[in-house]
């Protein structure tokens, strides 16, 4: 039996009741909704019209429960009309893609997950590393950083005093920063694209690492310069 949230047991349907989407303009990762189904269970339920058990929102679920041999699913019906069905559909992909990471937030709970569960939540360590690196460079970047003394240190390591009610960071002096970023053993590039090019470009990277057999963004990147280098 699938391991499903007790909450979510009013909804419980056979897996069999359920279809693919037959149009999905939405390509998911099976593999990581696996690993996270295998660690947490079923915790949401998905979308699927009544009529004729047409996925319309968790199609990546379903194909992820099938993987894992479950016999069931928790399930909520609704009797939308194909237009609204395909207009929910996009939109629960799409509204989970307009918010942003709180940075500073979410490498904290990278803390507290540990490198072991990074793949039940989706993510890999290097990029862990990617968002440690976007996280200095924001710190770096700003005018002043704060220090437990409750003062600011800037740049040219001169203070100034703060209000009493000002968060203070602790452990976070200027030069205990810089020793800190100096000792990491792994870097990043950070490259920015607009919103258009973004998606080509990881497209085009996909097409690249699978010609070098390079298993991440930074190998493909590499094998490119080195390539250039040769030829040059």
């Amino acid at each position: 039996m699938a391991e499903i949230a007790k909450d979510l047991l009013p909804l419980i349907q056979p897996i069999t009741k359920l279809k693919p989407a037959t149009n999905n303009p939405r390509k998911g990762d099976v593999e990581s909704i696996k690993k996270s189904y295998e660690r947490f269970g079923q915790r949401k339920p998905i979308v699927a019209l009544r009529s004729t058990g047409e996925i319309i929102a968790g199609n990546h679920q379903y194909l992820a429960a099938l993987e894992l041999g479950w016999s069931e699913m928790a399930v909520v019906f609704v009797d939308d009309d194909r237009e609204t069905a395909i207009a929910y559909g996009v939109a629960d992909n799409r509204i989970g893609q307009l918010g942003e990471w709180n940075v500073e937030e979410l490498v904290l709970a990278f803390d507290e997950i540990g490198l072991d569960g990074l793949d039940t939540v989706g993510f890999k360590e290097t990029d862990v590393e990617d968002f440690r690196a976007l996280l200095d460079e924001h710190q770096m970047s700003a005018p002043a950083i704060l220090i437990q003394d409750g003062g600011l240190r800037d740049a040219n390591g001169g203070t100034t005093s703060v209000d009493s009610d000002t968060k203070v960071k602790k452990d976070a002096t200027y030069a205990e920063f810089l020793e800190r970023y100096a000792n990491r053993a792994v870097r990043a590039i950070i490259l920015y694209y607009p919103n258009e090019d973004y998606g080509k470009m990881i497209e085009n990277l996909k097409i690249v690492a699978d010609k070098f057999g390079s298993k991440d963004n930074a190998e493909t990147v590499q094998a490119l310069i080195e390539k250039e280098l040769k030829n040059g």
